[in-house]
């Protein structure tokens, strides 16, 4: 049953007559005939009676006429809610995210969307970059924020943060005396680092394959909270980005040096899945994430 058609029968037994509903429809007289005529025959019976002065509804047509009415009705409401929900977007959003990044981002995004678009409702993963990559590629999440360590574009993807590696440890451990560590200083060194497979850590194998060093890797941690915690409490060094340390390892138990010979640069990137088309809602939090991300 075509609405146009139910439509069709409304205006006419509202107006009395073909030409008036017709002319209140904006369309020829002839179609408006061959609508009511097709939902006659879609239904087996006449809908009006003519009469010298018009039409008026048969037994048929009394008893479609209110049924016809509400489904037009609820059809209008229907696309009224569909522009609000193009306006104001609404709905679940997956977001997947290192754990380097979720403390900062994760309570500004937060208050962003309840001030603003209060009908999305986020659901964040936590895991490090290869995880989070294989979830937005599968579909599990519809944007993800992962980190690279190596140059080049990531397809599907955009960069929206870069920073230098540090080398992280406790104040006055004897590695960390200068501004700068070279790279082969690492050689011994007690490390905690992310759990392998991880990105970082393949990159740190190659450049101390290539130096003749060997990496001493006491223990892998799964979030940066972890690593943090050996630092401060095992006396292990880590190595994070910049902008991490600066966040969350001020202050007088800890010291940095940037690692140089070679420097390792953290790209991170922004991507949203393309497993499905994205939602309205999933675009509006991957454009919050991004100026959250470009700001800070």
């Amino acid at each position: 049953m075509d609405l146009k058609e139910l439509r069709a029968f409304c205006s006419v037994a509202a107006g009395g007559s073909f030409s008036r509903a017709a002319a209140a429809l904006g369309v020829a007289q002839s179609v408006l005939s061959r609508q009511v005529s097709a939902l006659e025959a879609e239904l087996g019976g006449r809908l009006f009676h003519r009469t010298g002065r018009g039409v008026q509804p048969t037994e048929l047509g009394l008893a479609l006429l209110p049924r016809a009415k509400g489904l037009l009705a609820e059809s209008e409401q229907l696309l009224v809610e569909a522009g609000g929900m193009r306006g104001s977007p609404v709905g679940s959003v997956d977001l997947g995210v290192v754990p380097g990044w979720a403390q900062p981002l994760i309570s500004t995004l937060c208050s962003r969307l309840m001030c603003d678009y209060p009908r999305i409702r986020l659901r964040v993963h936590e895991a490090y970059s290869g995880q989070v990559e294989e979830w937005v590629a599968s579909g599990r999440v519809e944007v993800a924020i992962f980190n690279r360590y190596r140059r080049g574009a990531v397809r599907g993807a955009e960069p929206v943060m870069r920073g230098d590696m540090m080398l992280v440890g406790p104040r006055g451990h004897a590695a960390l005396g200068h501004k700068e560590v070279p790279f082969r200083a690492l050689a011994g060194v007690p490390l905690a680092a992310p759990v392998w497979p991880n990105g970082l850590t393949s990159v740190m194998i190659e450049h101390a394959t290539r130096q003749g060093i060997a990496l001493n890797v006491v223990m892998e941690g799964s979030s940066s909270a972890i690593l943090r915690e050996a630092v401060a409490r095992s006396g292990l060094c880590t190595v994070f980005p910049s902008g991490f340390t600066s966040r969350e390892m001020a202050g007088p138990l800890f010291a940095a040096s940037r690692i140089v010979k070679p420097t390792i640069e953290q790209t991170t990137w922004l991507a949203v899945g393309t497993y499905r088309p994205a939602s309205l809602a999933a675009r509006t939090v991957a454009r919050l994430v991004r100026e959250i991300l470009k700001s800070g």
